[in-house]
C-alpha cells in the first residue's frame, strides 16, 4: 500500500492531467448531448452511451493501476458535476421566508469610505418607516402622505392600482404587519446618484375585499422576502423627509397638500421626491423576480460605456430615473387601456405610437386589471438614429384581468400571469434643458403644470409636450418576439445591447415548468399526499434545495408565484403537459385547476 501512495505522490501531475483531460472529454460529451437534443435516458442513446464508450476506452488504453485511478476519478468527477449541474437552477436563488443573508459588507465598506456621514441604523429605520407608511397608505388608498418620499414612477405603480379597485369596489385592510429584519443587499451608483437595495423579511395578514363582486375577495396571512430600492443624489443635503411632514427646503407643512402626481412644495416649488435631500423609494422588487432579471442588471461594457456617453450631454441622467419614467408611463398606457381612453398618455407618447394606441383600444375587448404590478424594468439597449438616443427598456409585469358581464365579475386570467415587453424611449442627443417631467404632467419645457389631454402643446409657454428636444419620449412597447426582429433590422444602430435571446437566459425550461406546477398545486387550496409526492419528485429530479420548498409552497399559496411562459412553442407545450399531469396525478382534476388549465391552454398555446 505504502508502495502504491508513493507511485501516487511521484506521478501526481500525470494523473492530474489525465484527469483533468477525462472530464473534459466527459464535460464536453454531456454537452454535445444537449445541444443535440439527444441527451437524456428517454430515447435510450446519447449521453449515457457516451460515457460508457470513454470510460470503456480508458479502462482498455491505460496499464493498471492508472485505468481504476483514472476510471474512480471520473466516476466521482460524474456524481459531482451532475449534483452541480441540478443546483444551477436560479429558483434555489430565491429567498421564500427564510431571514435573508448577512448584509453585503463589502459595498457597505466601499460606501461608507465615500460617505463618512453615512449612518446605517439611521438608514435602516427610515427603510422600516417607509415600509410600515407605505402600507398603511396603501389600505387607507392616500397615497398623499407619504408622497413626498416616492419616486413618480412609484406613485403610479400605487396609483393605478388604486383606480382599478375603485372600478371595481375593493379595499385592502391589513393586519398584524411585522417587520422581521432590513438587510442592506447592494450598493451601486448610478450616474449623480447612489442606489441601495434592501431586503426586507416581513409578515402580514392581508385581506382584499369587494362587497359588489365577492369572487375576487381574498384573504391570506404569509411571511415574505421583498426588495426595496432606494435612490439619492451623490450631492444630497442629508435632510430627514421619515420623521416630518415638512417641505426638506422650506419648512413647510405638507401634511395637508394635494401632492398627488406632483410631489411639489405649494410654498417654495420644490420638488421633494428627487433625491436632492433625502433616500426615495424607487422600486419595490418580489423575491423571485429579484434573483432572476439580476443578470440584465449587470450591463455589458458597452452598454455602461454608452450610458457614460449620454452622460456628457445630459449630467441629471440616470439608469434608475429612465427606468422610472418607463415604469411611469407603461402603467398610465394599462391605466388608458382600461378607461379606454388615450388621452391620458398624449402628453408622453410619440404621434406614431399613439395613432397604434387608439386602433388597439378600438380593437380589443373591454377589461379591468384585478391585479397590475410591474415587476422589473430593466435598460437592455441603446442606439442613435437621426441625431436621437434611443433606449430600449425590457418591462416585467404581472397581471390577472376581469370582465363585468351582467353585474358579475368573470375572470379573464384564472390567476396572475406575467408578460415580458420592450418599451422603446428617444430623445434628441443635443437635448435641452429638462425642467419637469412630463410623466407627472409638467411641462418639460418651463415646468408648468398640465392635466390630462389631447392638446399637445403646453398652454403656459406653448412648446411641443411629446417633444424628444426635452424628455425621454415614449414610441413603441414591443413584444420579446418583436423586439428580437426589430434588433435584427437595426442592428447597425446599436451602440450597446444585452443580446434580447438572453432575456429569459436564467430560466429554464423545468423552472418555468415548476414554477407553474407549484401554483397548479396550489390552484384549489388543497395538497394531498399523490399531489406533494410528485411535486418532491420534480424537485429531487430537477435538483431544487429541499430548503426552498416549503417556501416555494407558501408562496404559490400566497398568490405570490406568478404564471410564466417562454417564447417558444414547443417548450409551452412541455410545461401545459406537466401541468396537465400535476393537476390529474390525484385522479381527479378540481374546477379550480381545470379553469387554470383551460386559461393557460387560450393565452399561451391556441395562439400559436
Amino acid at each position: 500500500m505504502k508502495r502504491f501512495l508513493k507511485f501516487l505522490a511521484k506521478n501526481r501531475q500525470i494523473l492530474f492531467f489525465i484527469l483533468l483531460f477525462a472530464g473534459a472529454c466527459l464535460i464536453s460529451t454531456d454537452i454535445f448531448a444537449r445541444m443535440g437534443g439527444a441527451g437524456g435516458s428517454n430515447n435510450g442513446g446519447g449521453g449515457g452511451d457516451g460515457i460508457g464508450e470513454l470510460i470503456f476506452m480508458i479502462f482498455m488504453l491505460l496499464p493498471f493501476p492508472f485505468n481504476w485511478i483514472v476510471v474512480i476519478g471520473l466516476l466521482i468527477g460524474v456524481f459531482v458535476y451532475s449534483k452541480l449541474k441540478k443546483r444551477g437552477s436560479i429558483l434555489n436563488k430565491v429567498q421564500t421566508s427564510q431571514i435573508p443573508s448577512k448584509k453585503n459588507e463589502k459595498a457597505l465598506a466601499s460606501f461608507k469610505l465615500l460617505h463618512p456621514n453615512f449612518d446605517e441604523n439611521q438608514f435602516h429605520n427610515k427603510v422600516k418607516t417607509a415600509f410600515t407608511d407605505i402600507q398603511n397608505a396603501w389600505a387607507a388608498k392616500d397615497i398623499n402622505r407619504v408622497r413626498r418620499f416616492i419616486t413618480d414612477g412609484m406613485y403610479q405603480r400605487v396609483n393605478t392600482q388604486f383606480k382599478m379597485m375603485n372600478i371595481l369596489e375593493q379595499r385592502n385592510e391589513i393586519e398584524k404587519l411585522t417587520i422581521k429584519s432590513t438587510v442592506i443587499d447592494k450598493i451601486e451608483s448610478d450616474g449623480l446618484y447612489d442606489i441601495i437595495h434592501v431586503a426586507v423579511f416581513a409578515s402580514i395578514k392581508d385581506k382584499f375585499i369587494s362587497d359588489k363582486y365577492t369572487n375576487l375577495s381574498t384573504a391570506t396571512f404569509e411571511e415574505f422576502v421583498e426588495y426595496w430600492s432606494f435612490i439619492r443624489k451623490i450631492s444630497a443635503k442629508g435632510t430627514d423627509m421619515y420623521s416630518t411632514y415638512n417641505c426638506p427646503n422650506c419648512g413647510g407643512d405638507l401634511s395637508g397638500a394635494n401632492l398627488s402626481d406632483v410631489s411639489k412644495c405649494p410654498y417654495c416649488g420644490t420638488f421633494t421626491n428627487s433625491g436632492e435631500f433625502d433616500w426615495v423609494l424607487a422600486e419595490i422588487t418580489q423575491a423571485d423576480d429579484y434573483a432572476t432579471t439580476n443578470h440584465l442588471h449587470n450591463l455589458s461594457d458597452t452598454l455602461a460605456n454608452k450610458i457614460e456617453d449620454i452622460l456628457d450631454t445630459d449630467e441629471d441622467f440616470s439608469v434608475q430615473l429612465i427606468e422610472d419614467k418607463a415604469s411611469n408611463g407603461y402603467l398610465q398606457i394599462q391605466t388608458a387601456r382600461v378607461m379606454k381612453n388615450p388621452k391620458i398618455t398624449r402628453r408622453f407618447v410619440s404621434d406614431e405610437y399613439y395613432n397604434k394606441l387608439e386602433n388597439l383600444l378600438k380593437s380589443e375587448e373591454h377589461f379591468v386589471y384585478n391585479r397590475i404590478f410591474i415587476n422589473d424594468v430593466t435598460l437592455i439597449g441603446a442606439l442613435q438614429n437621426e441625431n436621437k438616443n434611443i433606449l430600449a427598456l425590457a418591462i416585467k409585469s404581472s397581471f390577472q384581468r376581469v370582465k363585468i358581464i351582467d353585474g358579475k365579475a368573470q375572470l379573464l386570467d384564472f390567476t396572475i400571469t406575467s408578460k415580458n415587453e420592450v418599451l422603446m424611449m428617444s430623445k434628441d442627443i443635443a437635448s435641452g434643458e429638462n425642467k419637469g417631467s412630463v410623466y407627472a404632467q409638467q411641462c418639460p419645457s418651463c415646468g408648468g403644470i398640465i392635466s390630462d389631454t389631447t392638446d399637445i402643446n403646453c398652454p403656459y409657454c406653448g412648446n411641443l409636450l411629446n417633444s424628444t428636444k426635452n424628455e425621454w419620449i415614449i414610441t413603441d412597447i414591443m413584444s420579446q418576439e418583436e423586439y428580437l426582429n426589430y434588433y435584427k433590422a437595426n442592428a447597425s444602430l446599436f451602440v450597446a445591447n444585452v443580446n434580447p435571446k438572453k432575456l429569459d437566459a436564467t430560466y429554464k425550461v423545468r423552472d418555468y415548468a415548476f414554477n407553474n406546477v407549484l401554483i397548479m398545486v396550489a390552484a384549489d387550496g388543497v395538497f394531498d399526499n399523490e399531489e406533494m409526492d410528485f411535486v418532491n419528485k420534480l424537485a429531487k429530479k430537477w435538483g431544487y434545495a429541499p430548503s426552498k420548498l416549503a417556501g416555494m409552497l407558501d408562496m404559490a399559496k400566497n398568490n405570490q408565484l406568478v404564471i410564466r411562459m417562454p417564447e417558444k412553442s414547443k417548450d409551452r407545450d412541455k410545461i401545459y403537459k406537466l401541468m396537465y399531469k400535476a393537476a390529474s396525478i390525484d385522479g381527479y382534476i378540481s374546477p379550480e385547476e381545470q379553469s387554470l388549465l383551460d386559461n393557460i391552454k387560450k393565452e399561451y398555446l391556441e395562439q400559436d
